[in-house]
């Protein structure tokens, strides 16, 4: 935007809102999306989601719904940003307008953080874990079972052991 002065006050404000990104922005990624969510929702409302994040694509927005916060990379920065502000604001001030002068503040503020904190530069990405082998984790899972029914045996062999002494005790003195 050229000249903002000669723009309705609401589009100056999401103008500058929309200002503090970069320009290009990178590329999104399922992990980068779901760690972004956590935090974003955190420093808007003060406290952690506490129910399950879960990646969507296609035309979903990132928004909470039944208690499962999804989050869309499809979407990019700019959007999982923008939803998770609208969320957020409407959960802080259920009475006021969804694009008031405060909800621009609020976006403001998350957009400020997730260019200062570096994550476009990738500083959310994890290394992929590597898979265990399928034949170890099970082989692994056999001998607990088997370990576990072995003590299992022997709780059983003392508390056998225990009762036949009680048997003993009561058939001798002439029950």
């Amino acid at each position: 935007m050229s000249d903002t002065g000669t723009l309705p006050v609401g589009q100056r404000r999401y103008a500058r809102v929309n200002g503090t990104w970069p320009s290009p922005l990178p590329a999104l990624t399922s992990q980068e999306a779901v760690s972004a969510g956590k935090r974003l929702y955190r420093l808007a409302m003060g406290r952690a989601f506490k129910g399950t994040m879960q990646v969507t694509s296609g035309r979903n927005y990132s928004y909470v719904r039944n208690g499962v916060f999804y989050v869309n990379p499809d979407r990019g920065w700019h959007d999982l940003v923008h939803d998770i502000s609208h969320y957020t604001f409407r959960r802080l001030h259920p009475g006021h307008l969804p694009h008031d002068w405060r909800h621009a503040a609020l976006e403001r503020r998350l957009v400020e953080a997730v260019v200062s904190k570096g994550w476009l530069d990738g500083k959310l990405k994890r290394e992929a874990k590597p898979k265990p082998e399928l034949r170890t984790v099970r082989h692994q899972r056999i001998l607990a079972r088997i370990k576990a029914w072995e003590a299992k045996q022997r709780r059983a062999e003392n508390a056998l052991k225990k009762l036949y002494k009680q048997q003993a005790y009561y058939e001798k003195a002439g029950a």
